[in-house]
């Protein structure tokens, strides 16, 4: 069976021939590749060599479009740092709200940030077409603004100055609905959405659940693609039940720490749950470790069809060894399903 078989029959509940299995490897590709981060996120030409490596090297049922989120806030003005062997993150935010407000906002089709994440997507998933399918990385649109402007400028906002982070707010929403369009034109099957300015651990759960919630279920309605909530670094399972009912959410993805069991109780059998073991500790944990703890996931979602085995958090560091990832992708795929259980 190909990738695009085994997502579409999780999706559908039911077995493939085995377990489907991804892993974040955006960054890695400029590893296998040979190309520097700072022309790897800048070229898509390069970007598309990159994943054509990925694909050599594990196979995995999905790719992804570029996990480099920081050239969004640079669309609207942040200034990135970069470093040489790690995706680029904001070195410097705008300096006030009125720079975010009343700015042009950039255009996936011209903006040479936005444009590289669009054309990146377009060439893998032209590549891919009938074996995989491509996800496309979006920022979500309420942590948009602590990239933009800063995290203590936005949870200021957020908690003092519900109007004026309102105005912010629905400016982050024209922008990830343009880009989420811009990527279902490209060919992306769906857009993963690490949501980090959501969650309890982060927010108040009053404001998520009254302020923060409302707006997610109108942006992920209107995205025009299927959305993967991404846990984004911050254990998920405990607060499913407020985002169980957004509209538009294929999917969700789990931290390493979260009880997959639990979070199949909140979302019911019919939703697709990612989760397996954390991407940016491939690098520094041994590999029998890493694959006591891949088998252990594998083993606790046995008899579930709609569940993918992923690297959680961000993208697989530079350093990792290819024989981990090559050795948890004959993990995953030797996994045992339950079948009829």
């Amino acid at each position: 069976m190909t990738g695009l078989e085994r997502i579409g029959a999780a999706l559908q509940g039911q077995f493939a021939d085995s377990r489907a299995f991804t892993m974040t490897l955006s960054l890695y590709g400029a590893r296998l590749s040979g190309a520097a981060p700072k022309d790897y996120y800048r070229g898509s030409a390069l970007y598309r060599r990159g994943q054509a490596e990925v694909a050599a090297l594990v196979d995995p049922d999905i790719l992804f479009g570029p996990f480099v989120m920081p050239l969004e806030a640079e669309a609207w003005g942040a200034t990135l740092a970069w470093t040489e062997r790690a995706p680029p993150n904001v070195g410097k935010p705008l300096r006030s709200t009125s720079a975010f407000l009343d700015r042009e906002a950039p255009r996936p089709d011209s903006d040479p940030r936005l444009a590289y994440l669009v054309e990146s997507v377009r060439l893998v998933a032209a590549d891919n077409a009938g074996i995989r399918p491509v996800a496309a990385v979006a920022t979500c649109p309420s942590d948009l603004p602590a990239m933009a402007l800063g995290i203590d400028a936005w949870l200021e906002l957020l908690l003092f100055d519900p109007e004026l982070a309102a105005r912010v707010l629905e400016r982050s929403g024209e922008h990830f609905r343009a880009l989420c369009a811009a990527y279902a034109a490209a060919g992306a099957a769906f857009v993963a959405v690490p949501v980090m300015f959501a969650n309890p651990r982060i927010l108040p759960e009053a404001l998520v659940r009254e302020r923060i919630v409302p707006y997610l279920a109108r942006e992920f309605g209107a995205a025009g693609l299927p959305v993967v909530f991404h846990h984004g670094a911050n254990p998920l399972a405990e607060y499913l039940p407020l985002f169980a009912d957004l509209p538009g959410v294929a999917g969700f993805a789990l931290a390493e720490r979260d009880d997959s069991g639990a979070a199949r109780a909140a979302l019911g059998p019919g939703t697709l749950l990612l989760g397996g073991v954390e991407g940016p500790t491939l690098a520094r944990r041994p590999l029998a470790r890493v694959l006591e703890v891949a088998r252990s996931a594998l083993r606790n979602r046995a008899a579930d069809p709609r569940f993918v085995f992923a690297t959680a958090s961000a993208d697989v560091p530079w350093d990792t060894e290819p024989a981990t990832l090559e050795a948890l992708a004959a993990a995953a795929r030797g996994a045992e399903l339950a079948r009829g259980a």
